[in-house]
């Protein structure tokens, strides 16, 4: 785009270079080269790389997530996105033949019972027959199937919802761990609504959990599988690791500016509409309309000045703190052999990491065939303390931890530690009527938008769902300035 033309055109600022950033950014390009629309785009990042918490390591063979290491096959906006920049090829699923997740009970690995759905039974006798739930807890857990279903459209935090439809111990020995491993949070105030509403759909459109799942099984069952649509496996990455994602969508990006290493020091508001930005590094822009893809209570520090309402909005969404710690090892040296994905950890079992992933044995394309990739998963809710540990103490507590559950004492040939400090959004009970509040109180700062994983989904279709509606919604609700500046 040529500079006169782009005197003329819309000026949009995107902060933010995470997967969110990047799909709003990808979205607005795309939107503009179809509808001929003019719009100058600048995506500014902080740091000198895209992808927030998306981040690949290539080393000697092997491929180190040091972040989320896959994305849902059911949310499609990430395998969408992947086939819109030419990587449908290169998308894999898990090695579905060795899956089998372990739980940590009494310092034991525990293999959760064939037909657990998230966290609901549905094959009895493997969990009749399993170790891991007392008879007790499994007779509780049957109870589900009697229970009237809740009433009414409250939200509840996990911990009260499993209690109720399952029992204290499906919630200490299997939701617990599961679902935190997903989102990183406290069932005794993660919100139902905002992270697995599903749960609450079943429970009211067919009474029991149990009876929910058992019928959508066997409704998913009786359909034909779709050919030809790539890999089937409920968790999809990519080949060479998910920061292929962002690699393709940063080289696609030719109509956008790309501003890597800039940090915004502020945001101001024009009093006839628009914002200046200043930047750490260059001079101030100056745009019409800004999209915050940053954490909450980076975006509420922007605009507090200009609005002040919104961003003390914002300072509710609470922020935790966890690590990865990633261990290779030859094989030769593994006097105890596995397989399976790897295992979770309930926190009442009291040990310094919450899960483990197996991840050359859970993906291919991992690790060389004579070693094995581990990672292991530190910090979060209550122990957001162990992130601050140096890496050499890092590397104590994971191999003592390994040896203790694994038996596994072997030298690890290679080592990489990942800290995301206040990266992970807590979704508290009705986190939904909050964001609703945010987004209702930015419809009275025209041109100023939130996206990202903050508000309506921490995984990665989510974010670029988010991203992708976003930029919707900018370019749709300003036909007054496209009238004007002839977009």
């Amino acid at each position: 785009m040529n500079l006169a033309a782009e005197e003329q055109a819309l000026k949009i600022a995107i902060i933010g270079g995470g997967i969110s950033g990047l799909a709003a950014a990808y979205t607005i390009q795309e939107t503009s080269r179809a509808k001929n629309l003019k719009a100058g785009v600048f995506l500014i990042e902080a740091d000198n790389r895209l992808g927030g918490k998306i981040r690949t390591e290539q080393v000697d063979g092997y491929t180190i997530e040091g972040g989320p290491d896959c994305f849902l096959r059911q949310k499609p906006w990430a395998a969408q996105l992947a086939g819109k920049i030419g990587l449908q090829s290169d998308l894999i699923g898990t090695n579905d033949e060795q899956r089998k997740t372990y739980v940590v009970n009494k310092g034991s690995l525990v293999p959760l019972p064939d037909g657990v759905m998230l966290i609901i039974p549905t094959r009895i006798m493997p969990f009749a027959l399993s170790p891991l739930i007392s008879i007790p807890g499994k007779i509780r857990m049957g109870l589900d199937l009697l229970i009237p279903s809740f009433k009414g459209e409250r939200d509840e935090c996990i911990g009260d919802f499993v209690r109720r439809r399952l029992g204290k111990e499906a919630l200490e020995k299997i939701a617990e761990p599961l679902l935190s491993g997903i989102h990183v949070s406290d069932p005794e105030k993660q919100s139902l609504l905002a992270t697995f509403p599903r749960f609450r759909a079943l429970e009211q459109n067919h009474g029991s959990l149990i009876q929910g799942m058992l019928k959508e099984r066997k409704l998913a069952a009786s359909k034909k599988p779709v050919s030809g649509n790539g890999p089937t496996s409920l968790f999809l990455s990519l080949r060479h690791g998910l920061s292929q994602m962002v690699n393709k969508l940063e080289s696609s990006l030719n109509d956008i500016h790309l501003l890597r290493g800039q940090r915004v020091t502020r945001l101001e508001r024009h009093p006839q509409g628009g914002f200046r930005i200043s930047l750490s590094g260059q001079a101030p822009l100056d745009v019409d309309a800004v999209i915050l893809a940053i954490p909450a209570y980076e975006a509420s520090n922007l605009i507090e000045g200009f609005a002040p309402q919104i961003a003390a909005q914002l300072d509710h969404i609470r922020y935790v703190s966890t690590a990865t710690v990633t261990m290779a090892f030859q094989k030769s040296d593994i006097r105890h052999p596995f397989s399976g994905f790897g295992f979770v950890i309930p926190s009442k079992e009291n040990r310094d990491i919450s899960a483990c992933t197996w991840t050359s044995i859970k993906f291919n394309h991992r690790a060389p065939e004579d070693t094995i990739l581990l990672r292991c998963f530190i910090g979060g809710p209550g122990k957001e303390e162990m992130v601050s540990l140096t890496d050499d103490e890092l590397i104590v507590v994971v191999r003592r931890e390994l040896k203790a559950l694994m038996g596994l004492d072997a030298e690890p040939i290679l080592t990489r530690i990942y800290r995301w400090e206040k990266a992970n959004p807590q979704y508290d009970v009705e986190h939904l009527t909050l964001v609703k509040h945010i987004f209702d109180l930015c419809q009275e700062v025209p041109g100023l938008y939130l996206t990202g994983s903050a508000y309506e989904g921490v995984g990665i279709p989510d974010c670029i769902r988010q991203g992708q509606q976003t930029a919707e919604k900018l370019l749709a609700s300003l036909p007054e300035m496209k009238t004007e500046i002839n977009l």
